[in-house]
């Protein structure tokens, strides 16, 4: 898949029954080309979006993330988290699979 394709995103689940999203750039195959979790937290995003993570504290907590975000866990307005597929439409899936890639 070529960095200007616009990969269909879709839900799926991986061997061990977690909720993945599925990366498809040849609409012909049957396996994705790609498993992605469905969101990343906060200061990932915002690497993804190359905003500084306590900026993106703060846009978050005001409203004013460029991307939906969700308040998760116990502490409402600490911890956020922000879904996978807007990211890869807004910068393409290079950058995203980049940020998400396990370190070496």
């Amino acid at each position: 898949m070529t960095s200007d394709e616009r990969p269909t995103v879709s839900g799926g689940m991986d061997p061990l029954g977690d909720i993945v999203l599925t990366v498809r750039g040849d609409q012909n195959g049957n396996a994705p080309d790609y498993e992605l979790p469905p969101t990343v937290p906060l200061d990932t995003a915002a690497r993804i979006l190359d905003i500084d993570p306590a900026d993106a504290l703060v846009q978050a907590r005001e409203g004013l993330f460029p991307e939906r975000v969700f308040d998760v866990g116990d502490d409402p307005g600490v911890k956020f988290s922000v879904p996978v597929a807007p990211l890869i439409r807004r910068v393409g899936l290079d950058p995203v699979r980049e940020a998400l890639r396990p370190a070496e």
